[in-house]
């Protein structure tokens, strides 16, 4: 079953069979195999026959076909618009297999024989050498004579089609709409003869016109023209540009470009076949730059009922300019005005004949909705930014809602919010603002749409960004554009949440659920721990993190937003939290915290602990240790702000941090610098006295390691320090028994990479006796225990990947032991041995009677 059956039966389970009109893709089409075509032209062939909106993302390449469309409702996005090139090389004169010409029409690219067709950055070009043909001599019998070459065609039968972003490349013909409505907007069309022509109507915004430079035409002559409209006298629109650029390429003259002339195609009637009369083509720039290869209007010539040429002229037909500005824009007697008065008559929907085009959204579209957050301070900033980069920004109310137009956008959005309340919502070598985000792929055009804002949906946007090669949410606003993202995982983090908030109502979301449902998304909200993870290789934030209160994952490490919890397990852990007399809170790092069942039996320390003693009611151990932090990273990744909202007078805060804070070797090949800016702090020296540089007390370990104690006693809580656990290290710093005690030592080397060295194991002693603070010596315990153990295999992680195959070729496998990280055994032997150093510690008398350990 590949992805897009998938992602249909997932459709059906949401909305009963009815697929959401969203601009996610359905298939992705690549060159290389990558996707599930290698055509363009196969992905088209392949859509279902329904009337459901069908999109296909077309990677970059240069596609060599011609595509035929007579599917209604599809949608192709590219990549980049200058690298998917949709391309093919026929023209009018182009003799077929059967040796006929294939003429003008024959002669697309692309053919859109469909209603409500949609396509964006991209390009669509007719490859025809325009400029080598006319470079050949006249007897040469390869030479072309017609050489009519469309791009793209949209036929008499097609109607709403829509581009955005596009480039429409050819010379002569490049773009024949012969019928329907068709809107270009942000595009680039370019061309030589009568480049833009045909019977139906076209609006143009804000595109680039380009004529093109050719070598067969003398000094002084026409290098062609931009438009040839034959619109029917009884169609009140043809071809209307607004607030486009007409440009030239280098080369071009000035006065060598006519805006049009009026195309009386040769039809055949009951009395005979000649040139139309009735196609009194219209035309109108409004409010278009124009260069100075721009002449004005022009003449064109056809055949009467007797065969003989006839003139028509630009005064016989309907060209009109307004508020044109440029050396190209002069206002002359032979180039007519639009009034005031009639120019009010081209008002889009107007001029499309009531069709409101959604590429871009309509004038009285807006987006309103409210932001989530435990943490986040409002008002807050929300940006709002769309698929092609265009971005809005409004704050929100003293209660997380806002609302704003997103006239003029093109869906999907990506709103994201910022408090602001640190300096950035990606960096963490300072504190980091609280940012969420979310993904609104179902838009209202010309209402109002509904855009909430949580963990949830920041959560989704996170799986999206992550299917398309993305590290995070956040990363997604910095980039110029916005991805191109899939519905199938769209959809399956749709199903997964509603699975997950156990609601009956199957269209229940994170991002458009209605004021109802306030309290309880509120409430959902209030019962996880949200927050970014942090990629070790950038030092930037990531993908988001979700656990329940007690710090235990709720996420499977799968793709797709995949739940291991529900919303009555998350009221229960809740529970748990709230009611416990006393919490004992782990803060620290890999080597104690919670894992996903995908990794058993890797396990933390903390883990384990809060495993033994979950039976206990009257106390919680909340397992508040992150994989990969420092004591320093911790703080400024907001992990310990959660914890404000958990601790009550009375509690334990339990401190062990070291393996990461040691990371201080700015020498380091890739990661030096960027460990030392986010992770590092530094030992105190051999007379225990604090290493930093001035101004810079927060990169001293010991600091680092009083931030915690300060939280604790500002919250009336009892303060304990953990030596940290020590690596399967010898003497020669080899991985083997015995396990020397010498650990978590920095010490300089030949690079000069350390500003301070020393021992982080004795700071932590060193801060315990200053502060006169209860001290667990899990360092010199866990050595001791391992040694007399005999093997260090069952203690860390070295397990079989045949019995584990999530280890298969992975660190942690018996072939590539990891000596840092506990499995089972080991992580309860620590786990034992922290009871142990409990029962031991004098200080510690109160807690341990909660724990029930006899003196």
């Amino acid at each position: 079953m590949n992805r897009y059956q998938i992602a249909l039966g997932v459709s059906a389970l949401l909305y009963g069979g009815g697929l959401m009109a969203v601009p996610l893709y359905d298939v992705v089409v690549a060159q290389d195999g990558s996707g599930d075509f290698i055509s363009v032209q196969q992905a088209i062939d392949a859509a279902p026959r329904d009337n459901q909106q069908f999109v296909i993302y077309i990677r970059n390449g240069v596609y060599k076909e011609r595509l035929n469309i007579s599917r209604d409702r599809l949608y192709l996005i590219g990549e980049d618009r200058e690298h998917t090139i949709i391309t093919a090389s026929y023209a009018n004169g182009t003799l077929d297999k059967n040796g006929v010409r294939m003429g003008t029409s024959g002669s697309r690219t692309v053919y859109v024989d469909a209603n409500d067709f949609k396509a964006r950055t991209l390009t669509i070009e007719n490859g025809f050498d325009f400029i080598a043909n006319q470079a050949k001599s006249d007897d040469d019998p390869s030479k072309l004579q017609h050489t009519q070459a469309v791009a793209l065609m949209v036929s008499r039968t097609a109607d709403r089609a829509q581009f955005k972003d596009v480039n429409l490349v050819g010379y002569q013909d490049t773009l024949y709409l012969r019928g329907g409505r068709s809107v270009f907007e942000q595009s680039r069309i370019s061309g030589t003869v009568d480049f833009i022509f045909g019977h139906g109507t076209g609006l143009f915004k804000q595109a680039e016109i380009i004529a093109r430079d050719r070598d067969d035409v003398e000094s002084g002559g026409v290098y062609g023209y931009i438009t040839a409209p034959s619109t029917n006298i009884n169609q009140p629109f043809g071809l209307v540009f607004k607030d486009c650029r007409i440009t030239k390429e280098p080369g071009v003259p000035a006065n060598s470009y006519g805006l049009g002339r009026p195309w009386h195609p040769t039809t055949t009637f009951s009395d005979g076949r000649y040139a139309d009369p009735n196609a009194i083509g219209h035309a109108a720039f409004i409010n278009c730059e124009m260069d100075n290869h721009i002449y004005g209007w022009d003449r064109m010539s056809g055949k009467d009922i007797n065969q003989q040429p006839i003139w028509f002229y630009p005064s016989d037909s309907r060209f009109w300019e307004y508020g044109n500005w440029g050396e190209g824009a002069v206002s002359v007697a032979q180039r007519p005005q639009l009034s005031d008065e009639d120019n009010l008559a081209y008002q889009d929907n107007v001029i499309l004949a009531g069709w409101e085009p959604d590429l871009s959204l309509g004038s009285e579209s807006e987006l309103q909705g409210e932001v989530l957050h435990q943490l986040m301070k409002f008002p807050s900033q929300v940006t709002v930014k769309d698929s092609l980069g265009q971005q809005s920004m409004v704050d929100t109310d003293q209660r997380g809602r806002y609302r704003i137009s997103i006239a003029g956008m093109t869906p999907p959005l990506l709103i994201s919010a910022d408090d602001h309340s640190g300096a950035s919502c990606l960096h963490s070598d300072q504190p980091r603002s609280i940012c969420v985000s979310a993904l609104v792929a179902d838009v209202v055009n010309n209402g109002i749409t509904t855009g909430n804002v949580n963990a949830f949906s920041d959560l989704q946007v996170s799986e999206l960004a992550e299917q398309a090669g993305i590290d995070g949410p956040q990363q997604l606003l910095g980039m110029e554009r916005l991805p191109v993202f899939s519905r199938s995982v769209w959809l399956q983090t749709k199903r997964n949440f509603i699975d997950f908030s156990q609601q009956t109502e199957e269209k229940f979301s994170p991002v458009d659920y209605s004021e109802q449902w306030h309290q309880e998304m509120k409430s959902l909200s209030n019962k996880v721990i949200h927050n970014r993870g942090y990629n070790s290789q950038t030092g930037l934030a990531n993908q988001v993190s979700l656990t329940d209160l007690a710090f235990q994952p709720i996420l499977s490490l799968e793709p797709g937003a995949n739940y291991l919890k529900n919303k009555t397990q998350l009221a229960l852990a809740q529970q748990r939290i709230t009611e416990a007399d006393t919490r004992l809170f782990i803060v620290g790092d890999s080597t104690a915290s919670n894992y996903e069942p995908d990794v058993y039996p890797r396990m933390g320390w903390g883990q384990a602990l809060a495993a033994k003693l979950t039976a206990n009611p009257s106390l919680s151990v909340v397992n508040a240790a992150r994989s990969g932090r420092s004591s320093r990273d911790y703080i400024n990744g907001l992990w310990l702000s959660y914890l404000r909202l958990l601790v009550k007078p009375g509690d334990y805060l339990f401190i062990q941090f070291g393996h990461n804070d040691e990371k201080c070797n700015g020498a380091k090949a890739k990661r030096g610098v960027i460990d030392v800016a986010n992770l590092c702090t530094y030992p105190n020296d051999v007379s225990g006295l604090p290493q930093f540089e001035q101004g810079e007390e927060l990169l001293s370990f010991q600091h680092s390691l009083e931030r915690y104690i300060a939280f604790a006693l500002e919250h009336k809580m009892h303060p304990v320090l953990l030596t940290s656990v020590p690596r399967v290290l010898n003497a020669d710093n080899q991985a083997a028994l015995p396990i020397t005690a010498n650990q978590h030592i920095t010490r300089q080397n030949s690079q000069q990479g350390y500003k301070y060295v020393g021992s982080y194991y004795q700071t932590v002693l060193d801060t315990a006796q200053y502060h006169q603070l209860p001290l667990l010596d899990i360092q010199q315990r866990v050595v001791s225990a391992a040694n007399q153990h005999g093997n260090w295999r069952q203690l860390w992680l070295a397990v079989d990947s045949a019995e584990f195959p999530y280890y298969l070729g992975r660190t942690g496998s018996l072939e590539k032991p990891d000596t840092t990280h506990f499995q089972q055994q080991g992580a309860e032997m620590v786990a034992d041995l922290v009871l142990d150093e409990i029962q031991r510690n004098q200080a510690l008398k109160k807690l341990a009677r909660k724990l029930k350990i006899e003196q």
